[in-house]
């Protein structure tokens, strides 16, 4: 294991902490066996692959942000500033690239990319600000208000959310000239995805008014009314395909086609578990113990799960996670139907870059814990649910992402590990 060491760089900072993560879990046994027949595979796997190489990294809770396959960025204090600032390091070489401060009195609310280079919002305690910071130097570009949202595809909305006024805009990255922009009274917003990214805006204001902007052009393509909220706030304004879902009142939430603001259909909520999100071409609906998956068009009933709860679409599958008690499991479900194509056992997954309710990241990689401390990191046949072994992480860690040849991985006291893969 090859490792590249940047020097200690600042103290740990305090800023939120990435989703608690799974644990794998299994019979001892089984698990020794299975973990002594990974690694015998992990040599005939990848013959001759080179180990994954370490980069090293300030320390601190903070999870960082991958930019591009070169670059990780991440918030560390500084004494001198009495502050934090953004140091970036290159992947390549463990050198740092550059330092940029964040701004006095600011909390880091957004750090991630957009079109190569780094979007970040910080907040003093007010109205957030955005700023867009040039890979290479970390040079600002540009900074305004507003709470940065990347569509997915290289470009970038300005999100405002006052008391009496939601309001988007879209900017140009490069220099933050606005595009176009779009506000309605009190309300809120949803985004439609296709697998690039966000294509439409969808403003939906509390007393009914619903708009469907063009992502890029922010012309208006639909406007319908739904009936107004019947509180403060609504609790539900969740975008699924080419449905708007909110709530109706009574415990229910209604459907509205997006392209027709047709009421397709209403259906109770569990007030237990009451959640709505995308499930591949479905919706699923929270109950007290896993799901109900309902059709998008007709709200009819597909099935209903005790036991998982669907995340992602990934292909052909649903990848769901164990949704009774006891340490969480993955599993690969029929979207159609709800069975169980693969259970995956002790192996836990690692992140990626998603979209609309859709896993986009490749390939599927998977971690598991095996003797001396270490983690097998391994690749998900995901039409087969086989894992082919890649390469050996040193050190136990709770949770894992990747974005291409890069692998980041966390514990609960904050400690990073950032990888290189070989081959």
């Amino acid at each position: 294991m090859t490792v590249i060491d940047l020097g200690e760089v600042g103290h740990d900072v305090e800023p939120v902490r990435p989703p608690r993560p799974p644990r794998p879990v299994g019979r001892p046994v089984r698990l020794a066996l299975v973990a002594l027949l990974a690694l015998l595979g992990l040599a005939a796997a990848a013959p001759g692959s080179p180990p994954p190489v370490r980069v090293a990294v300030p320390a601190g809770p903070d999870p960082g942000q991958l930019v591009g396959d070169d670059l990780f960025v991440r918030s560390v204090p500084t004494a001198a500033l009495m502050g934090r600032e953004l140091t970036a390091v290159g992947l390549e070489d463990g050198r740092i690239r550059w330092r940029s401060p964040v701004p006095a009195g600011h909390h880091l609310v957004v750090l991630t990319e957009v079109g190569g280079d780094v979007a970040v919002t910080s907040d003093p305690g007010g109205e957030p600000v955005s700023a867009v910071l040039d890979h290479t130097d970390g040079r600002v570009r540009w900074r305004q208000p507003g709470v940065a949202v990347p569509t997915g595809d290289g470009g970038l909305l300005l999100e405002d959310a006052e008391p009496d006024r939601v309001a988007v805009r879209g900017v140009d990255v490069a220099s933050g000239s606005p595009r176009w922009s779009a506000a309605i009274g009190p309300g809120a917003i949803g985004y439609r995805y296709d697998d690039r990214g966000i294509t439409q805006i969808v403003l939906v204001a509390h007393d009914g008014r619903v708009e469907v902007r063009d992502r890029i052009t922010g012309q208006l393509r639909r406007t319908f009314r739904i009936p107004p909220a019947r509180g403060p706030m609504r609790e539900t304004v969740q975008v699924v395909g080419d449905a708007l879902l909110t709530d109706a009142g009574s415990g229910q939430v209604a459907a509205y086609h997006l392209d027709t603001g047709d009421l397709r259909w209403r259906r109770p909520l569990d007030p237990a578990a009451p959640f709505v999100q995308a499930c591949g071409d479905a919706v699923c609906l929270g109950q007290r113990s896993g799901v109900r998956v309902l059709d998008l068009t007709t709200g009819r009933l597909r099935w209903a799960d005790d036991r998982w709860s669907p995340l992602w679409l990934v292909d052909d599958r649903l990848l769901a996670v164990n949704s009774g008690g006891g340490p969480e499991t993955f599993a690969l479900l029929d979207p159609a139907t709800g069975r169980v194509r693969s259970e995956l056992g002790p192996w836990q997954i690692v992140g990626a870059d998603t979209s609309g309710g859709r896993l986009v990241g490749r390939p599927l990689l998977v971690t598991r814990a095996v003797s001396g401390g270490r983690q097998l990191l391994g690749e998900l046949d995901v039409g087969t649910g086989e894992v082919r072994p890649r390469d050996v992480l040193p050190g136990g860690w709770e949770f894992c992402t990747h974005r291409g040849r890069t692998v980041v991985c966390w514990r609960a006291n904050g400690e990073q590990g950032v990888w290189r893969l070989g081959g």
